[in-house]
């Protein structure tokens, strides 16, 4: 009998990524989606612990690599300046959006 898992780890192949850097820049995107989830979980308070949890793991994947792309941020953590906050307090080197790129970007995102 299979497992609940299975799928996940046919999907995750045999053999690991032939490119660590690219490998590292995928798990931060979805490293930045998922703090954007847990901002939104987090409510009224605007932060837990699980938000420290994530950026601490963001912060050391990009020390190890480099900041993600604001492009591929989720737009509430844009527009709030979490992510700006976030890298510029991290001392890591990254080019800020602005409002008008946020907004450009949010209207090409939305369905239909």
């Amino acid at each position: 009998m299979g497992q609940r898992w299975d799928a996940a780890i046919a999907a995750a192949g045999e053999q690991p990524p032939a490119d660590l850097r690219a490998a590292a820049a995928e798990e931060l995107i979805a490293l930045w989606s998922d703090l954007g989830e847990a901002v939104r979980r987090a409510g009224r308070r605007s932060w837990s612990a699980e938000c420290d949890g994530l950026v601490v793991r963001i912060v050391m994947l990009s020390r190890l690599t480099e900041a993600t792309s604001w492009q591929w941020v989720p737009i509430p953590l844009l527009d709030s300046g979490v992510y700006q906050g976030i890298l510029q307090s991290a001392g890591l080197a990254f080019t800020p959006p602005c409002p008008d790129e946020i907004h450009r970007v949010d209207l090409d995102r939305e369905p239909g």
